[in-house]
């Protein structure tokens, strides 16, 4: 039973290969005008067609696949292009990002320079309050009598001053 089934490929195989050579003279073409590169993929087209049991293929078939593989190579490219644009955005808003850091550091350190520490600043604040305190005590003590005229003192000073 294989043996019938092989002779049918047999035959079937050999009745492609004289449907190609006739292919071949009809476009004016011998296998003795081929170059041994060309032959060799010959060879192996055919080879391909045996293991893939293709004896017929269709023209339409093939251009549908060329366009097919052409249009995802298109569409590689396009994708190619617009991860491109993507990096070539993000990358210069990490450079921007990377020149803000820059700035806040050196905000941050002119910040730390000037910074007066916690220490200082208790103390100046105790200080001015007790600067305060004192000045008010010396302002009770100080007894103005109530018929003070600031505006006659002002005025004998400026006829001093003038003298």
């Amino acid at each position: 039973m294989q043996n019938v089934k092989l002779q049918e490929e047999i035959k079937s195989l050999k009745g492609l290969g004289q449907h190609f050579e006739n292919l071949l003279k009809l476009a004016s073409i011998e296998l003795g005008d081929f170059s041994d590169d060309d032959l060799i993929l010959l060879e192996k087209c055919a080879q391909y067609y045996a293991l893939t049991h293709i004896h017929d293929i269709n023209i339409n078939l093939l251009r549908d696949f060329y366009y097919s593989t052409k249009k995802d190579c298109l569409e590689t490219k396009r994708t190619k292009a617009q991860q491109r644009l993507e990096l070539q955005r993000i990358k210069s808003s990490i450079e921007k990002a990377a020149g803000d850091v820059a700035v806040l550091d050196r905000f941050k350190a002119a910040a730390k320079d000037r910074l007066i520490p916690d220490t200082v600043v208790l103390q100046r604040n105790s200080q001015q309050l007790a600067s305060k305190q004192a000045l008010l005590d010396r302002q009770k003590t100080l007894k103005i009598p109530k018929d003070f005229n600031i505006e006659s003192v002002i005025e004998k000073v400026d006829s001093l001053e003038r003298r």
